[in-house]
């Protein structure tokens, strides 16, 4: 994995941890770029340009959309002669936009099977998910799927439901995978 790989990881990583403070992702990602911004105009020194494409490429593969209607984003899309295609999601670290339908959460989803510890069968998982977006029940939702033959911690599959005023996603740990979601 290459260095900005890696500092891709992170940056979503660290973006996908804001909401255990209540923080909003879009918030912080454009409060950032909007002191980026100052930061290069101020210093001349483009290495606050190249942390905003940063910032801007980890918002997009989380599956966000880049504002182009923001004077920032656009200031900034012209100073580095980038342009909002540029930042489509790239590489492993892929965020998608899905529709709010059962067959697109459900895929969302790996295997499940009801169990002690998650008594959910898949369909009443996808339509708690559906109901709680289209409702906007705002808070963290976990999902755990324990395998009868779970052996490792490694084994057991989490997902993370978030959702707030903002913004709502969808957090595949395991995989290190998020979805937004397109109301029909």
């Amino acid at each position: 994995m290459d260095e900005y790989t890696k500092d891709l990881y992170t940056m979503m990583f660290s973006l996908q941890t804001l909401q255990n403070q209540g923080i909003t992702i879009r918030e912080t990602v454009y409060k950032s770029l909007d002191k980026l911004l100052l930061w290069n105009k101020e210093s001349e020194n483009s290495k606050y340009l190249e942390l905003a494409l940063l910032h801007m490429q980890a918002y997009a593969n989380m599956g966000f959309a880049l504002d182009e209607e923001n004077k920032t984003i656009r200031e900034i899309l012209k100073k580095t002669g980038k342009t909002r295609e540029d930042f489509f999601p790239k590489g492993y670290l892929l965020g998608k936009r899905i529709k709010l339908t059962k067959s697109q959460v459900r895929g969302m989803i790996g295997r499940w099977r009801p169990s002690r510890d998650s008594p959910m069968t898949i369909g009443e998982l996808v339509d708690d998910i559906i109901r709680k977006v289209k409702n906007h029940e705002e808070g963290r939702y976990i999902y755990q799927y324990h395998r009868t033959d779970v052996t490792t911690k490694g084994d057991i599959e989490v997902y993370e439901l978030v959702i707030n005023k903002d913004e709502s996603y969808f957090y595949d740990v395991k995989k290190f995978r998020f979805y937004t979601f397109m109301e029909e």
